[in-house]
């Protein structure tokens, strides 16, 4: 019964690592913006609306205000204004607002991944590195359901290879590389919402000049 259990616990991670494929495509084309917060989501629909409501009448007060309450006074409202009036929200807009309390406003914008580490934002998009690290895990995962199976008629008798004899080994480090993969994932969503708040600050005349004197 215990051996039937590790099969299955097998099969269902193997399951598991080829969903995560799907799962990565899905929140990165599809899901981004459910990745906010309830009180981001309520900042998003507040500043986009503004937003195209400055552009039409070029008054820019109201939304400097809604910056103000989402961000603080550091972050320029130029900046802001591009992030938000951007046609798709996914882009610059909701990046910005996901990661709003970890950013640190000073001569250029920067990030504080720790309360005692403070970086500059990314200007190299992983994002490629990131999800093919994914897929590859995926890969492994398969190779380990599959070696479940060959090695109940085939098993290794190298020294070397002994281990995938073993469908408790397979079947935990099945389970390790759907976990490795999950945190790729999640790595690729932070990093990735970074480097386009990098990319936005870089393409807007504001972003390296928007500290305001009390943030000096």
């Amino acid at each position: 019964m215990l051996t039937v259990f590790i099969y299955f616990m097998i099969f269902v991670g193997v399951t598991v690592a080829l969903y995560q494929v799907y799962e990565v495509n899905y929140n990165i084309n599809f899901a981004n913006d459910l990745k906010l917060s309830s009180a981001d989501k309520e900042y998003l629909s507040e500043l986009t609306q503004k937003a195209s409501a400055a552009e039409q009448t070029h008054d820019t007060s109201a939304f400097n205000q809604a910056v103000v309450r989402a961000f603080g006074p550091g972050l320029a409202p130029e900046l802001a204004l591009a992030a938000f009036t951007e046609e798709k929200p996914g882009t610059y807009a909701i990046p910005l607002l996901r990661r709003r309390q970890q950013l640190y406003f000073n001569e250029e914008i920067s990030v504080r991944h720790l309360p005692f580490w403070k970086a500059r934002l990314p200007k190299w998009n992983a994002r490629v590195l990131m999800i093919s690290l994914v897929i590859i895990n995926s890969m492994l995962a398969q190779f380990l359901g599959g070696m479940s199976i060959y090695t109940l008629l085939y098993p290794f008798s190298s020294a070397t290879f002994v281990w995938l004899n073993e469908p408790v080994i397979l079947m935990l480090l099945t389970f390790v590389l759907t976990l490795i993969s999950h945190g790729i994932f999640r790595l690729d969503m932070y990093l990735h919402d970074l480097y386009q708040i990098g990319k936005l600050a870089r393409q807007t005349p504001a972003g390296n000049h928007h500290l305001h004197s009390q943030n000096a």
